[in-house]
């Protein structure tokens, strides 16, 4: 098996097991009551950051790391929190809801610089560790919350 084989393997296991984490997440879950066009417009703005992770990880697999993290920083880092959040959705997200997407933004800007280093020094441990942060706020986040629209 060569390296950037198991580099896949690696990348899909990590992003398998964060997206898997909502399903066994219990019910309990707070509803965030948003209004029905808010919540579309969520929901399409987690598919985008889905498709985001997907682009990013083949990118790493790939080994074109300064694409990951370019990609990494406009879809979800902080430089797409205006875009995504603080003109539309996040004002009527719930206070803890909002907190986790501002930690799942800034941990996609970290990513993004350790994605940079790994074009340095080939080193994607790092870059890896990062990623798995951004997953983990999105895992946090499906825990806690559900879309709900407000009536």
């Amino acid at each position: 098996m060569t390296y950037n084989t198991l580099i896949k393997y690696k990348i899909w296991f990590l992003m398998l097991l964060a997206l898997s984490m909502p399903l066994i997440a219990n019910a309990d879950r707070q509803s965030a009551e948003l209004p029905g066009h808010v919540s579309k417009q969520l929901m399409s703005n987690m598919r985008d950051h889905l498709q985001a992770l997907e682009e990013i990880t083949l990118l790493l697999a790939e080994s074109k790391y300064i694409e990951a993290a370019d990609t990494a920083e406009i879809r979800l880092g902080m430089s797409s929190v205006e875009i995504h959040y603080q003109k539309f959705v996040g004002k009527y997200m719930p206070k803890g809801m909002r907190k986790i997407g501002r930690q799942m933004h800034k941990a996609a800007s970290d990513f993004a610089l350790s994605a940079r280093e790994a074009e340095k020094d080939r080193g994607l441990n790092k870059a890896l560790s990062a990623l798995s942060q951004v997953m983990n706020q999105c895992v946090a986040c499906h825990e806690l919350y559900k879309a709900g629209q407000a009536e």
